[in-house]
Order: structure tokens, then sequence, then C-alpha cells
């Protein structure tokens, strides 16, 4: 068992089959690379996307993973557009598990939550959410017992859930 440092460049990111997807960004954003995003709601706004929220829940709103960092002004501009790494049913991503807390053998095939660690800001797997759930745990990347260990997960996405 080991404990890994983590640092804002720890960030959520592709691992295997992800395709990306340019989309325009939404209003007075500020997105990093690897923040979680979702559609906007904003009226006649929902081909836009914007950060996740503190404690996202999968619906029809996740889109995927900023690919590339973008700050947006309060007036929409045609060059407001963002790459991301789309949340599609065969993308698999790598993630870090939350703060001090241990990979497990058991996790795989678990669905949990993600929470935004805002001292390095990026985006954990919560093994302590079940409710909300985003991720699906399909093998463990770093060492069973490893701390801030490494994840390979499915994004719980739409098309997973709705078949479409």
């Amino acid at each position: 068992m080991a404990t890994l440092t983590v640092s804002s460049t720890s960030y959520l990111r592709p691992y295997r089959n992800v395709r990306t997807r340019r989309w325009k960004v939404d209003t007075s954003q500020t997105i990093r690379v690897g923040d979680i995003l979702v559609l906007s709601a904003d009226a006649n706004e929902g081909d836009r996307v914007k950060k996740a929220g503190a404690d996202p829940s999968t619906d029809r709103a996740i889109v995927g993973i900023a690919a590339q960092a973008i700050t947006t002004t309060a007036t929409f501009a045609a060059t407001d557009v963002i790459t991301v790494w789309s949340a599609t049913g065969d993308a698999e991503f790598l993630v870090h598990c939350e703060d001090a807390a241990a990979i497990d053998a058991d996790d795989l095939g678990v669905e949990y939550g993600t929470v935004l660690d805002a001292t390095n800001n990026i985006w954990r797997l919560d093994r302590t959410e079940t409710t909300a759930k985003v991720f699906r745990v399909l093998e463990l990347y770093d060492a069973h017992g490893d701390v801030n260990g490494r994840l390979v997960v499915h994004i719980i996405a739409p098309e997973r859930l709705y078949h479409d």
C-alpha cells in the first residue's frame, strides 16, 4: 500500500475509447481541464455546456469532461467553444478516489458519486456517495489499498441509463 501524491495535474482524464466533441460554452464560466460538464439549463441555451455543480447526479445533463480550459464573459461569443471528452457508453476514464481514502478491490462494479477537491481543483470518485451516482468502477489502476489511488471508471452517461 502506498499513498499517492495528488495535485492539480491529477485531474479526471480519458483512459480508453474516448471520443471528443466541440460544444458551445454557457456564459460566465471558468472551466478547467478535467471538469465535469453538463448541459445548460438556461432558457434557449440547451446546446451549451457549463461546469457541473458541486454534487452532480447522473441524469441526461452530463455530457463529458473538459479537454481544455476556458473562461467566458457574461455575453456569449461565437468563439466560446470547448473540446469535451464525451461520456459515451464505451468511454473509460481515470479518476483518483477522494482525499485520504484507499481504493479497494471490492469497488469493482460499484457505482459512486463524485466530489470536487477544492484544494487541487480536481474531481474525484467519492466512495461515500452512493445516492447521486456518477461513476461505475471497472478496474483498479493502482494497487488495492493505495491511498488516493486511481480507478478506471465509466461515467454513468444518459445512453447507459436510457439506451438512447
